[in-house]
């Protein structure tokens, strides 16, 4: 038995499921959800990512996948379902841990950000929401065990702090100074605007985001070196973030009609 948050369904034969859970005691989890195609299923709505649920699951052999055998709803995010853009970006949050965790490999401390990350994304203004992404990303390079060097040269430990730009090593995963920056061929550029930026996202915390003002530019630009950074370290190709922008596009062409 134990917490779990819903982070996708499949369809299996023509009235189970496939559910993919992330626990806080065991970690990602894949369990068969019988019945749960089934109109008047008891799992009908509490499997519906993304969800917050009390899990109890029954192990099968080895080899089988488990059977959910009770799933009650403690939050449904309701206000994330509704909202096509909130959706959107839990979409790609729920894309990024399933693409970087093994099953049966807890990690109690990510359970705990994505958690509190989901009610967030419920509750604080849209324009915090690309903030929001970029500190999740980084604690979860953290808890990977793949933070980021930002304190001076990864490489010769020089301070780098007055320069006004910058090099970030993807295989090394830090800094790079001007006289350093060809030991890695895949070094990608960083303003000092973005460094700083990196920083401070590194040691806020996630409740803390909603009040920070940042240039949009200087957001787009962190999103981009930590999404190359993840896909490198992850060795995973990263989840499209088109759709999210779409999505805006849409709702202010709906605001303006």
């Amino acid at each position: 038995k134990t917490e779990a948050i819903v982070l996708k369904d499949y369809d299996l034969g023509e009235q189970d499921k496939i559910v993919v859970f992330y626990s806080r005691r065991y970690g990602k989890i894949r369990a068969i959800a019988k019945g749960a195609r089934g109109i008047k299923s008891r799992f009908a709505c509490v499997i519906q990512p993304p969800s917050y649920n009390s899990l109890l699951i029954y192990k099968n052999r080895k080899g089988s996948l488990d059977v959910v055998s009770e799933c009650i709803a403690k939050y449904q995010f309701l206000g994330i379902k509704k909202d096509l853009v909130r959706f959107a970006y839990v979409c790609y949050l729920i894309e990024l841990i399933d693409k970087l965790t093994e099953e049966g490999e807890s990690q109690s401390s990510l359970f705990r950000i994505l958690l509190k990350s989901l009610f967030l994304m419920e509750s604080i203004p849209k324009c915090s929401l690309d903030l929001l992404i970029e500190s999740f990303q980084l604690k979860l390079l953290n808890i990977l065990g793949y933070q980021p060097y930002l304190k001076g040269c990864i490489n010769c430990g020089k301070k780098v702090s007055s320069t006004s730009y910058f090099y970030f090593s993807l295989r090394l995963g830090g800094l790079l100074c001007q006289n350093c920056k060809s030991i890695d061929g895949r070094r990608v550029s960083l303003s000092r605007e973005a460094f700083l930026l990196m920083r401070r996202l590194l040691f806020l915390k996630l409740e803390e985001i909603s009040g920070e003002k940042i240039n949009k530019e200087i957001v787009k630009e962190t999103e981009v070196v930590l999404r190359t950074y993840l896909s490198y370290q992850g060795q995973i190709k990263m989840p499209d973030s088109y759709f999210i922008h779409n999505f805006k596009k849409l709702e202010l062409m709906q605001t303006a009609g």
